[in-house]
């Protein structure tokens, strides 16, 4: 597919579906006009990209996410080392899509979406096993990153976005992806339709521990106390939560562990020589280990 008929595919997806954005400036409802541009009843109006995506964050801030950072995480996310865990989301998710009587879409959205690798990977895998149709967005407030998620060929509504004030009408989605990326859990629940569900994803205690061990001295902070402060805050908003746990092991590869580095916080204040050295080797064993937090928004 083209870049032209990307954008004219991105622009009918939006078309379609219009009624589930507010504008980011006055929150009126907005409509698709002239089959490039959203504008609201106040005449706000933002136009698609040449390359099929939204820009909706007004005064938006550079990014300290690059496109390089990008890069990296779509070979990672491209070289099979999420699939294990995009199973497992994939097979929750499935659960969420019972409802035959339902002739309206199942809605999904990415918060914090980055490149877009999880989002389009999870909507192919929910496409082959379901003929309900899929309402699809991805969401992220740095512009490299869904940059480049546009430039893949999921039919995917992708927008550069301000994740606490987002540009979704409320009770617009079924379930909302949260995958390594932070958190608004009054803007998730205004979101979220009546049942709807959170499915927030955080390292495990032992993710990457390698790194950890090898970058970092022993009084590093442990990995265990953020994740149960996390699902702590997360139950508080979400009382019924159900946690599961994902973890394997995989090779890495130079060119992925280099890639790896250049994606996780872990490595970004690391000592050089320390990185350098762990670069030096022809490949690591890493621990991969996630939690994900289950959450159904009861309608208070």
């Amino acid at each position: 597919m083209s870049k032209k008929e990307h954008a004219i595919q991105r622009a009918g997806l939006m078309a379609r579906y219009d009624d589930i954005f507010r504008c980011p400036v006055c929150s009126l409802p907005m409509k698709m006009k002239n089959g490039h541009s959203l504008s609201c009843t106040a005449e706000h109006s933002f136009d698609l990209s040449r390359d099929g995506y939204i820009h909706l964050l007004p005064n938006a801030k550079a990014s300290k996410y690059d496109k390089e950072l990008f890069e990296a995480r779509r070979l990672i996310n491209g070289s099979g080392y999420f699939d294990p865990l995009m199973d497992a989301l994939t097979t929750g998710v499935q659960e969420c899509m019972l409802d035959p009587s339902s002739s309206q879409p199942f809605s999904i959205l990415d918060a914090g979406c980055g490149e877009g690798s999880h989002l389009a990977s999870l909507l192919h895998k929910l496409r082959r096993s379901s003929q309900r149709d899929i309402l699809a967005a991805g969401a992220d407030s740095s512009k490299p990153g869904i940059a480049l998620a546009a430039k893949g060929s999921a039919p995917v509504i992708w927008c550069v976005a301000d994740l606490t004030r987002s540009p979704f009408r409320d009770h617009t989605f079924d379930i909302i992806t949260n995958v390594l990326s932070p958190s608004n859990y009054e803007e998730f629940k205004r979101l979220l339709v009546p049942g709807g569900m959170l499915v927030k994803i955080i390292p495990g205690p032992e993710y990457l521990q390698e790194f950890r061990q090898f970058l970092y001295t022993p009084s590093s902070p442990k990995q265990a106390e953020a994740v149960e402060e996390t699902a702590v805050l997360f139950a508080r908003h979400f009382p019924g939560m159900k946690q599961q746990r994902i973890r394997y092991e995989a090779e890495l590869s130079q060119p992925h562990l280099e890639a790896m580095l250049k994606m996780t916080p872990l490595s970004w204040h690391a000592p050089e020589e320390r990185t350098q050295l762990l670069l030096a080797g022809p490949s690591l064993t890493v621990t991969f280990d996630f939690t994900i937090l289950w959450g159904e928004h009861l309608n208070a």
